[in-house]
């Protein structure tokens, strides 16, 4: 990698002389707006914390139609799918569970994670980009400040805002899947918004897929997703933020070791809002805000379909259940900052949370207490569905009061700028913590070094703390919060032409939270003893070899992973993307190769092209075509769960 760039950067440069007119990466940086950083809009070269920004040309340019897309063409990202046919993502090392807990979506600046596990993805599975004019991702430990669970990397997605135009897009595929969206933005005098509203349906058949147990059929997990994204403001400074996410899935042929197809589907609702009130007086500047956020799952199971060889000969019937819960979080919060000439920007704020599991319901035909891995004939069954009992639900009603205050200094005299963030984290049952940040920045004309390390803390969920009448996995009441800390050195160059970048990272965790084996065939969650350690580097170069020709090359590393074995380092070593974009008034087209090597023994290494086409009809108007997989490459993830067929999307896009 390393002779790829030294070969680049000679070409490029060697012929800079020869074209002085080419857009400018160093003037576009200069004009690029951020507010993940530190809650607050800031340039992004005065920024000192590592920050991947993705801009609407660039989400475009790319072809990407959702955020799991994105992460699949950024080098420090491993993008997978689960036993549930769910899209899951690790980063810097660490694949994580499937609920990706480590990583925390933002949209618009407004947390979309789920309580009871601690996740954004099992809000949303989906995060379609239609309507995403910007997304910023910061690394490294946050938990300073956006709290818990954010370990990893902070993802926030910028919608299109009130003074944008509107827009429709729909698109098609050759698998049926479709995607399909609407932008509609107000204003007038007494109050402006948007209206943001996405539909989506995930069919994908793959082929010929034969699971561990020997039932063969297509592997495909049929989803429909609803999204809307609600805005509101008014010029005394009152605003409204209301996001609502309603998703229903059914799995495919296998998606664990027991639970198969058959009646197995889960279905989620989530209601996720913010009413807050912003003021400026002088140098002062506050956000006063309360929220209400309510979810819902309903999730059924089909353990031992008649189907299945094993289960026709130790049970007679199937084994069904269905299992509902309702979450309710209300949370009251303040974010204040004072800027002064001399001694810099100060910010703090504070927030309480209250997560409460209000109602829990299962219903089956069977106790799932009596359920023996090693001896299925131990279970008890019934003739009919029945309402369970307390004692036999998966999960209790559970409260968990959240109270954290915080506060940042930002501060730059020359061409030097530092940002310190410190956090306390208070729940009633998992105790306290803190958590910091600290980062340098120092720009020497056109290169950037910046130095970040700090430490972030992850709650265990109330289903790591306590699930329980599970035959394969075990709560444990005794949970410590995980605590990770980390140090982030990176270098930028951003020249009219070319950009590099070099970032190496470094995370050790204590208090780890995995599965741990237990007797009789089974799991518990539990804090390793030891630390785990991961590290790496991740580098880029994009640059332009023509007006309107632009190459791109992005590379991850692996280092080391260390303290466990198993799923959670089941990590691609290296990844590799590439590409290669032109563009002019008309026309934008894209070719990309995406290559990964071995995640693990079942896992094996592949790559991929990809081809991104798009015609601009009118000035408001175009069409445009994504070829995945152009070459059909057979791949696969873990357990032999199968990568994209070669897929053909078309579709249109409107601007009004």
């Amino acid at each position: 990698m390393s002779l790829l760039t030294l070969i680049f950067l000679i070409l490029f440069l060697a012929t800079e002389a020869n074209s002085q007119n080419l857009y400018s990466y160093y003037l576009l940086n200069q004009e690029l707006k951020i507010i993940s950083a530190t809650k607050e809009k800031e340039n992004l070269l005065k920024t000192p914390r590592y920050v991947r920004v993705i801009t609407h040309d660039e989400l475009e340019r790319l072809g990407v139609k959702n955020l799991f897309e994105l992460l699949d063409y950024l080098p420090e990202f491993y993008y997978w799918r689960s036993f549930f046919g769910l899209n899951a993502v690790g980063a810097l090392g660490l694949r994580q569970s499937y609920f990706s807990e480590k990583i925390q979506v933002l949209i618009n600046g407004v947390p979309i994670s789920d309580p009871s596990n601690g996740s954004s993805f099992s809000v949303n599975s989906v995060f379609p980009l239609s309507n995403v004019k910007q997304v910023e991702i910061v690394y490294g430990p946050m938990t300073a400040l956006y709290g818990y669970n954010t370990s990893l990397a902070v993802i926030n997605l910028i919608t299109y805002s009130s003074s944008d135009k509107g827009k429709i897009e729909t698109s098609i595929s050759t698998g049926h899947d479709s995607y399909n969206s609407i932008f509609i933005p107000f204003k007038n005098k007494t109050f402006s918004g948007s209206f943001s509203f996405s539909y989506v349906e995930n069919r994908s058949p793959h082929k010929d897929y034969t699971d561990f147990l020997g039932l063969k059929g297509n592997y495909s997990s049929f989803k429909k997703n609803f999204d809307y994204f609600f805005t509101l403001s008014f010029p005394s400074g009152f605003y409204l933020k209301s996001y609502s996410v309603n998703r229903n899935e059914h799995f495919p042929v296998t998606i664990s070791e027991l639970v198969t197809n058959g009646n197995s589907y889960a279905r989620r609702k989530s209601f996720i809002n913010k009413l807050g009130y912003s003021f400026s007086l002088n140098n002062l500047k506050g956000d006063i805000y309360v929220g209400y956020n309510w979810f819902y799952l309903k999730r059924a199971y089909n353990l031992c379909p008649f189907n299945h060889k094993i289960c026709s000969i130790y049970l007679p019937n199937e084994l069904l259940a269905v299992e509902k819960r309702y979450l309710k979080e209300p949370r009251i919060g303040g974010f204040f900052s004072l800027s002064t000439n001399e001694f810099g920007k100060f910010s703090f704020g504070a927030e309480y949370t209250e997560v409460n599991l209000y109602k829990t319901r299962l219903n089956s035909n069977f106790l799932p207490s009596s359920v023996n891995v090693e001896n299925p004939k131990s279970i008890v069954v019934f003739p009919n569905m029945r309402e369970l009992s307390d004692k036999d639900k998966l999960i209790s009603e559970r409260k968990r009061y959240s109270f954290s205050p915080y506060i940042q200094y930002n501060f730059n005299f020359d061409d030097y700028y530092l940002l310190l963030n410190l956090r306390w984290n208070r729940t009633n049952d998992v105790g306290s913590d803190w958590s910091y940040t600290v980062s340098l920045m120092k720009k020497i004309e056109k290169s950037i070094f910046k130095l970040n390390f700090g430490r972030a803390l992850r709650i265990p969920s109330f289903e790591e703390m306590y699930i329980k009448n599970n035959p394969i996995l075990k709560g444990n009441q005794n949970l410590k919060l995980e605590k990770a800390d980390s140090i982030m050195p990176s270098y930028q160059y951003i020249g009219d032409r070319v950009t590099v970048n070099l970032t190496a990272y470094y995370f050790r965790f204590r208090n780890f939270i995995y599965k741990r084996q237990v007797p009789g065939g089974s799991y518990q969650w539990d804090n390793s003893d030891s630390s785990v350690r991961s590290s790496g580097f991740i580098t880029s170069l994009k640059t332009k070899i023509a007006q309107n020709l632009e190459l791109r090359v992005s590379f991850g590393r692996i280092f080391s992973i260390e303290g466990l074995s198993g799923e959670y380092f089941d990590f691609p070593k290296k990844k590799l993307i590439s590409g290669l974009n032109y563009w002019n008034k008309e026309i934008t087209s894209g070719l990309y190769v995406v290559a990964y090597s071995k995640a693990s023994s079942r896992a094996p290494g592949f790559y991929r092209v990809d081809y991104n086409f798009n015609l601009n009809l009118t000035r408001n108007s175009k069409v445009f075509l994504n070829v995945k997989n152009l070459l059909n490459r057979k791949y696969q993830f873990d357990d032999e769960i199968p990568g994209d067929e070669r897929t053909l999307w078309v579709g249109f896009q409107l601007y009004y």
